[in-house]
């Protein structure tokens, strides 16, 4: 007598773990009826899930009617509710055509069909643009938003797959952790940000140790042989059509939305954090299977260009962020790199003294009115805001992208605030003053602090010396350091002050004033 698989004995929220696969599948068939292929290379268990997603829309009062070319299926793999309608199918076009068309004219029905092949593919589109449910197998080694390439192949036109298609389910396997000899150790930060991507220290990972009843390979074991399956789940619905189009039309996607997508990364990753796989086997994975590779790639690059934004979006416009993210160099421009600059200080004149008679609510609203007005400024010359110190502030031209004119910007920048602050103080009793020194000239340019926290700065003389003259300059007044001048002198009015003393520095340096 054959072993049958009971349905009945097997729900599918035990079978299809983790929790976010499960009710990603929920809710794909609590939405609109359509196809509903399951995908994974041959022998992955795909039969087993497609009848046990096909019993789930049983549950919730579907009739299901059961077409196979294979008479295995049918009679010796599984046990069907009886309430279920079976039935053989000649392999050919027309016998399929013919067979679907009973199910047409009962608008609740759902058809499962163990393999989408060439003779019945004809009527699964039918019968899907009748608008009811179509659950298939496609033995394919792609998964998840990959078997739309897959579907196209076998003549589904990109307005079709969007039409038809309700979601997408796809499994794998992965060997699973011995429970012998499974041991929970520290690992490395390298192997903790494979499963926990955004952590700052190395945490503790589920290792694959090796014992006599796994052959020493941390894999199998006396309690759990085998392998345990891994899914990818996606709902095809308006709100991811857009990316979907661009992604069959120009070969490029775009993230899609978490709720409407979950990847094998997810689901591998649950089972290292529960136990069930090791870090070792992930690891392996990871290097050697193209598919999670991608995702492992793509979820790295997505990280990389956060960490950008966080890095530099407080700081410059959204259009450096994303001429940063192009940089071949990048990783040298964060490590650090020594980098012609030109910097400014910019800071306001008489600020303790008016600020002894202000209330602080006012002192703040009066600075964030002027503050707004020099960072709209400062990014129309895409400088680099690197901090605010008080009611001074920093600015580097020339780093983190390099700037042939960055004298000028900075110069014309340095202008352009004076003339907003005089317009400003016509519109408040209190007037601001302002006082800028700029200076050019080598620097090290590179990000510092720890995983908590970073930044971008710069460090070097040319940076002191630029506080220096800005703390010489009185109200109103920009001066700049010789180098400055020799890059501008051409196209902006200055006068030499001389040598001037200043704070902190032994020799005499020379300065000009910026004439507006």
């Amino acid at each position: 007598m054959p072993t049958f698989f009971n349905l009945a004995d097997h729900p599918i929220d035990r079978y299809i773990t983790p929790t976010a696969a499960h009710d990603l599948v929920e809710q794909i068939l609590a939405g609109k009826p359509g196809l509903f292929p399951i995908t994974g290379q041959s022998g992955t268990g795909k039969t087993t899930t497609l009848f046990m997603i096909a019993y789930r829309l049983w549950q919730q009062g579907h009739p299901i009617l059961v077409l196979s070319s294979d008479r295995t299926v049918l009679e010796d793999a599984f046990l069907f509710p009886p309430e279920w309608k079976l039935q053989w199918v000649e392999p050919s076009e027309q016998a399929w055509l013919e067979a679907v068309n009973d199910a047409i004219d009962h608008p609740e029905m759902a058809l499962v069909i163990d393999q989408l092949s060439g003779e019945n593919e004809a009527a699964i589109k039918q019968t899907a643009g009748a608008g009811h449910w179509v659950l298939t197998c496609i033995d394919t080694p792609f998964v998840g938003i990959d078997v739309l390439y897959n579907l196209r192949a076998w003549g589904f036109t990109p307005s079709e797959i969007l039409t038809l298609v309700s979601g997408i389910f796809s499994q794998m396997l992965l060997p699973r952790l011995c429970e012998d000899c499974k041991q929970l150790a520290p690992a490395t930060l390298e192997e903790t940000r494979l499963i926990y991507p955004d952590r700052p220290t190395a945490q503790e990972l589920w290792r694959e140790v090796g014992c006599s009843v796994c052959h020493n390979t941390g894999i199998g074991g006396r309690l759990q042989y085998g392998r345990c399956a891994i899914f990818e789940v996606l709902q095809i619905d308006p709100e991811v059509h857009p990316q979907l189009i661009h992604y069959l039309e120009h070969d490029r996607l775009f993230p899609l939305p978490s709720q409407k997508h979950f990847t094998l990364r997810d689901a591998s990753r649950e089972l290292v954090k529960q136990g069930r796989v090791g870090i070792q086997t992930y690891r392996r994975e990871i290097l050697q299977n193209p598919l999670l590779r991608l995702q492992h790639l793509w979820e790295q690059e997505q990280l990389r260009a956060n960490h950008i934004q966080g890095l530099f979006g407080r700081f410059v416009t959204q259009q450096l962020v994303d001429r940063l993210m192009s940089q071949p160099d990048f990783d040298r421009i964060i490590e650090g790199e020594r980098r012609y600059v030109t910097c400014f200080f910019c800071d306001v004149r008489g600020f303790t003294a008016w600020a002894e008679q202000s209330s602080p609510h006012h002192i703040f609203w009066v600075l964030n009115q002027y503050f707004r007005e020099i960072i709209d400024i400062v990014f129309h010359y895409e400088g680099t805001i690197d901090k605010f110190i008080g009611d001074s502030i920093m600015v580097v031209f020339g780093a983190p992208i390099a700037q042939t004119d960055q004298e000028l910007r900075a110069v014309n920048c340095a202008i352009a605030i004076q003339r907003k602050v005089a317009e400003i103080n016509q519109q408040h009793a209190i007037r601001i003053q302002i006082g800028i020194g700029i200076n050019s000239g080598e620097v090290i340019a590179g990000c510092l602090g720890s995983d908590l926290r970073m930044d971008y700065t710069i460090l070097g003389d040319v940076v002191n010396t630029a506080a220096r003259l800005e703390s010489a300059a009185q109200a109103q007044q920009i001066l700049i350091g010789k180098t400055t001048y020799q890059a501008v002198q051409e196209r902006v009015e200055c006068h030499v002050i001389g040598q001037l003393i200043l704070k902190g520095k032994t020799d005499t340096f020379e300065t000009f004033e910026v004439i507006y």
